[in-house]
């Protein structure tokens, strides 16, 4: 077998869009002194025909049935953007269905991060704009995280994250007040066996220990403080039971752009070695220690996550579903062909949910629920008007487990 060119560069289509790919770990930097065409390079190429096809998109109107999300552009005049920057480096607005991002700041690369991910594209004539411009179905209903990343060349991710806003649309749900927490959150750090490593743990516990308490296992524990005003508010409310929430932190250095020991330790396929002591970890040693400090745990425990975190929690219900009931799954990009048999015959109850500007996210997550209730399993399924996106996990994750373990 030829070994694979690590300096290439190659383009792939998605949503009628070139994009460029290349192995993340060499820099432009390394193709430009081996005299190779480098991913600016090849940005700088498929940028006109790009822009074409977009602005034949703006000019049509509407999306294609089946699509919630479309890049759209039209020529900008740069003095009307700038009057946009009224709070720079961001601005954002809407126009119809079509909602403006513009950054100004001096990068060779900025993208979107969190509801929405695409790249932005340099404002012609200018050398310190970049805009997107997305036509998004139902927009005056969507919540979504405008996170700005950038960086120049030769730089390694992670990236300057510059600023963060959130879009609300007239109509989306309105943002939950600020609140005291009643309840505790406390990080933890064990010593495992099965990791052979320190590892830390975040973990709320709601107040009024002397009821009897379910278990929730999270995925990025690291999010657990974020999670938990949500979850309080829903159980002071009566609509979710008293629950414990574990959260799981990544390994230390988790993601670089040689290794990423996070989807090492959450995605069965990618490293069987390392997935199998994570979950181990989880089962013989969390969750003891977990019952014996703040439990004992009421019931079977449930596995949580977003993202690969999703998929994490999916397969490990596959895999222990003697000591995990139930699964709240959040955009899970990877998902089992098959459902096990153990799970089967324990009846793993799952809820599922995606966002509708999450294509690949949506998709996979939606097939799991159908594989799911073609065989009969205990599903319930949701979407949101948003993309991959905290502020809809952390919505989602109080409703996921007031269906889960009041059923």
């Amino acid at each position: 077998m030829p070994c694979r060119d690590r300096l290439a560069v190659w383009t792939f289509e998605e949503a009628g869009e070139e994009i460029p790919n290349g192995d993340p770990s060499v820099t432009d930097v390394e193709r430009a002194a081996a005299g190779r065409e480098t991913l600016a390079e090849r940005f700088a190429a498929v940028l006109p025909g790009n822009r074409r096809r977009a602005a034949e998109r703006y000019t049509a109107g509407g999306l294609p049935d089946g699509e919630d999300v479309a890049r759209v552009w039209q020529p900008r005049d740069p003095a009307e953007l700038r009057a946009r920057l009224t709070e720079p480096p961001l601005a954002i607005w809407s126009s119809g269905d079509v909602l403006h991002v513009l950054w100004q700041g001096h990068a060779d690369e900025v993208q979107l991060h969190g509801g929405v991910q695409p790249r932005l594209w340099p404002v012609a004539g200018t050398d310190d704009l970049w805009e997107v411009s997305l036509r998004i179905r139902r927009l005056d209903q969507a919540v979504i995280s405008i996170v700005v990343a950038s960086r120049r060349a030769g730089d390694d991710w992670p990236r300057q994250i510059p600023d963060i806003r959130v879009w609300r649309g007239p109509h989306a749900l309105a943002a939950a007040a600020p609140r005291e927490l009643h309840g505790s959150v406390s990080t933890h750090a064990l010593l495992s066996t099965a990791l052979r490593a320190e590892r830390k743990l975040t973990v709320y516990q709601p107040p009024d220990e002397s009821r009897p308490i379910g278990g929730c296992v999270l995925a990025d524990g690291e999010s657990v403080r974020g999670f938990a005003p949500t979850l309080e508010s829903a159980i002071e409310a009566g609509a979710v039971p008293p629950v414990l929430l574990a959260g799981l932190h990544n390994a230390p250095g988790a993601l670089t752009s040689v290794s990423d020991l996070r989807a090492q330790e959450y995605l069965p396929g990618h490293n069987r070695r390392r997935f199998d002591a994570h979950l181990l970890f989880v089962t013989s040693e969390v969750l003891p220690w977990a019952d014996e400090r703040f439990g004992p745990v009421s019931g079977p425990w449930v596995a949580a996550g977003f993202s690969n975190g999703a998929a994490w929690a999916i397969a490990a219900a596959q895999r222990r579903p003697d000591l995990i009931g139930a699964v709240a799954a959040f955009s899970a990009g990877v998902v089992p062909r098959r459902i096990s048999g153990a799970a089967r015959s324990a009846c793993v109850r799952h809820y599922l949910a995606a966002g509708t500007l999450e294509p690949g996210f949506r998709r996979s997550t939606r097939q799991w629920a159908e594989r799911l209730g073609r065989a009969g399993l205990p599903c319930r399924h949701e979407e949101w008007t948003g993309g991959h996106d905290q502020l809809w996990w952390e919505q989602q994750l109080p409703v996921a487990l007031g269906w889960l373990l009041q059923a």
